[in-house]
This record gives structure tokens, C-alpha cells and sequence, in this order.
């Protein structure tokens, strides 16, 4: 191999950069079309003070996702009181920062075909969210397809 040739890194290698590729355009994507929101907002949007909101994301109370070295929240928790989304993100503590992230940012069949917060903006009950963020938090840990027929499948 010739100085600063690069030796080829096999097809495994290539996916996992090109995985990686759109995982970062994907976050750069949820900036842009202000589907995060960094975190003076949150908590100017909640009355509380930014340590306060720092606390509460290291102990998985609230949702959060770290993008080129800044903390970011769904924009959805803007809508949502405080204590509801802390009730619902407590259920999706034990998730990947992205995977509870999509809960929030996806439309879920079960709830009207809307997002979390749409659904307790229409009036859609919070036991009825926490329920659905549990099945979607157990169809990720335990392994459960979300179209396999079992009760997680409400997820979809």
C-alpha cells in the first residue's frame, strides 16, 4: 500500500459510515426544521431554571439528545406541562436518547395517528400516553417486533 493510500475497509465498514452519514443529516435535519429545541427554551417555556431542567435530563426525567455538543429537547415538551411530561418520559428512561426521542416526534396509530402531544392537546388522556410509551419502551428492550401481534404492537 502506497503513503496516504486508504486500504479499502470491506462492505461492513462502508455501511456503518454511511449509517453514520445519515444519522448526523438526520439531526442536523431535526435542528433545522426545529423538531429539537435546545434547552434555555425548554426552560424558559416551563418556569424553571436551566440547572434545574440539566438535573431532571440526568435522571431521565426529560428527554433529551446530545447533537454536536449541545443538549436538545423534542419541541413537543414546549406544549406539554411539566409534570405530564415528566410522568411520560419516565417511562421511556430506560430507552437510547433517540429511540425516546422518535416517540415523541412520531404519529402513533394509537393515538389518533398523532404525536403525544397533539394527542393531550385533543384531549387524548395521559395514562393513555404513559401506557403507550411503556409498551413502546418494553417492544425495545425486551426485543418485541412492533407488528409481531402482541400488545406492543400498538405502538405502530
Amino acid at each position: 500500500m502506497l503513503p496516504g493510500e486508504v486500504k479499502d475497509q470491506g462492505p461492513a465498514r462502508g455501511g456503518l459510515v454511511a449509517a453514520q452519514a445519515r444519522g448526523a443529516a438526520a439531526r442536523a435535519r431535526w435542528i433545522k426544521e426545529r423538531l429539537v429545541v435546545p434547552g434555555p427554551q425548554l426552560a424558559q417555556a416551563w418556569g424553571i431554571r436551566l440547572e434545574a431542567l440539566a438535573t431532571a435530563t440526568a435522571s431521565g426525567e426529560v428527554v433529551s439528545i446530545a447533537i454536536d455538543g449541545n443538549v436538545y429537547f423534542p419541541k413537543a415538551l414546549l406544549s406539554v406541562d411539566r409534570l405530564t411530561a415528566v410522568a411520560i418520559c419516565l417511562a421511556l428512561r430506560h430507552l437510547r436518547d433517540t429511540e425516546r426521542l422518535m416517540f415523541w416526534l412520531r404519529d402513533h396509530g394509537a393515538l389518533g395517528g398523532t404525536n403525544p402531544a397533539a394527542a393531550l392537546s385533543a384531549g387524548t388522556s395521559i395514562d393513555q400516553v404513559i401506557a403507550l410509551a411503556q409498551a413502546w419502551a418494553r417492544a425495545r428492550t425486551e426485543g418485541g417486533s412492533l407488528m409481531d401481534g402482541r400488545p406492543d404492537s400498538m405502538c405502530a
